[in-house]
């Protein structure tokens, strides 16, 4: 039934565990190569990964992250993935290449990781070793000159701090060395990894401590506007405020070193690259903190940048696809087209309830290109059983007739027809989220809910174990 299509399922690392597994070790690296297992059983060739990155603190904490993988830090993966038996490592020395909790290595191994990672792993060591020092990942908090970077304040401190940088860095060697097997195994089975690269980067992250240039960033780098959407008649879920710092696009060159150094990381990690609201490359959303009033539209570079990073992209061997949903897309979507980059096109889309209107683009799964990527539904959305329990019979009825399915008053029959017709449709790429196999309406994420402390978003988990998780999908 799949052929030459990638017929995906769509779900987070932290969402899974395995009855083989203790406790402490659910959501791990090793979750996922169970995982895998279950993919190729059930007849699936590909898994999209939200964002594996470590998250922002919670304000005022010292140790509680914010759930949402699209407040991380941009490279490295979150240590939480790590086994149990490794979670706790002691470092003498990541140049000396022992540790005395942890499997044998050669010094020379996690030389060559450091070496290929240099770009970002020396700024992410002392980053971390300097927010558990100072409680807050907030490096505008730290003492005189590490905000700013000075060189001989930040040469005392890694002088000072040695041992806990290097334990930083050993633990992400331990987590890259698992993730390698991780994907080998992947592509030993035939099975796709996609991931995610989100358009924007938190503020409290390495990335924008070490490239401070790339990002408009007021007096005493206090953030007097943020990234977001203005609240307009077009936007679904009215004024979000997604709180990240706006790129500064006078500066260019050092934007798209950044963003160079985000996918020369991806690439090691994943096969395809989801471009998170991309239409930011050619206009994106700024939010005034003091003034509502003055939040606005402005436009980006667009299609230069863009080309840019793509070029970026066939250096590292990656494909990538971009994220197109929404308004303002028609520079976005002429340049797709020009490009032959795959866009996005989503079946739960297909009636809005809101205005009451079909939106013919995602009903007409016949007309899906080729090149394009289909879903069901998407993470910060409902699922298509949770949809069609809020919708009226008579919506229901004119979503099932613009789709092409028969309408049905069970709604688990009626979502499986709706999974059917996306299955097999004319795109060469399929994603349905685990909870449209399962036909649950368990959220991952709703927009505009989110809160700065205790945020219950984004922390879905399944109820079963992946042994107990059907085989029998397609």
């Amino acid at each position: 039934m799949i052929g030459k299509k990638i017929v995906a399922t769509s779900v987070p690392l932290f969402s899974i565990h395995s009855r083989f597994q203790k406790l402490q070790d659910y959501g791990t690296i090793q979750s996922g190569s169970y995982f895998i297992d279950w993919i190729k059983k059930a007849g699936l060739n590909g898994w999209q990964m939200l964002p594996l990155s470590e998250t922002q603190l919670e304000n005022g904490s010292a140790t509680v992250h914010v759930p949402s993988p699209y407040k991380g830090y941009g490279v490295g993966i979150d240590p939480r993935y790590l086994s149990g038996k490794n979670s706790n490592i002691q470092v003498r020395s990541s140049k000396q290449g022992q540790n005395k909790n942890s499997q044998n290595f050669k010094a020379r191994d996690l030389q060559g990781f450091i070496f290929e990672n240099r770009d970002w792993i020396e700024d992410y060591g002392i980053f971390c070793a300097l927010r558990d020092h100072f409680g807050t990942d907030d490096w505008r908090e730290w003492d005189d000159g590490l905000s700013t970077r000075d060189k001989k304040v930040l040469e005392n401190w890694r002088r000072k701090l040695t041992s806990k940088i290097d334990e930083h860095i050993f633990r992400q060697f331990l987590l890259h060395k698992d993730y390698e097997v991780l994907r080998k195994k992947a592509r030993k089975l035939g099975i796709t990894l996609i991931g995610d690269l989100p358009f924007y980067i938190s503020l409290k992250s390495p990335l924008v401590w070490a490239n401070q240039d790339a990002f408009v960033l007021g007096k005493n780098k206090k953030m007097d506007v943020v990234s977001g959407i203005p609240d307009s008649s077009t936007s679904l879920f009215g004024r979000q405020i997604w709180g990240h710092p706006v790129y500064d696009w006078e500066n260019k060159k050092k934007v798209l070193k950044l963003w160079e150094i985000r996918v020369n990381y991806c690439s090691k990690l994943f096969d395809l690259l989801r471009i998170d609201y991309a239409k930011g490359l050619f206009i994106y959303g700024v939010i005034n903190i003091k003034n509502e009033k003055k939040d606005k539209f402005i436009k980006a570079p667009g299609e230069n940048v863009f080309r840019e990073i793509i070029k970026i992209c066939e250096k590292n061997d990656v494909k990538i696809f971009a994220e197109d949903l929404g308004s303002k897309t028609e520079q976005l979507n002429k340049f797709l087209k020009k490009t032959k980059i795959a866009g996005v096109k989503v079946l739960r889309f297909a009636y809005d309830r809101k205005r009451k209107k079909v939106i013919a683009k995602y009903a007409n799964t016949k007309s899906y290109p080729k090149n394009s990527v289909a879903y069901t539904t998407v993470h910060d959305a409902e699922t298509l059983i949770g949809y069609l329990k809020i919708l009226k019979i008579s919506e229901k009825q004119r979503f099932a007739s613009a789709v092409g399915v028969d309408y049905s008053s069970d709604d688990y029959e009626m979502a499986i027809s709706l999974r059917k017709k996306i299955i097999e449709s004319n795109a060469s790429t399929i994603i349905v989220p685990i909870q449209d196999w399962l036909l649950t309406s368990d959220r991952i994420n709703v927009p505009g809910t989110e809160k700065e402390i205790g945020d219950r978003n984004w922390r879905y988990e399944l109820k079963i174990p992946i042994e107990k998780l059907p085989t029998d999908l397609l």
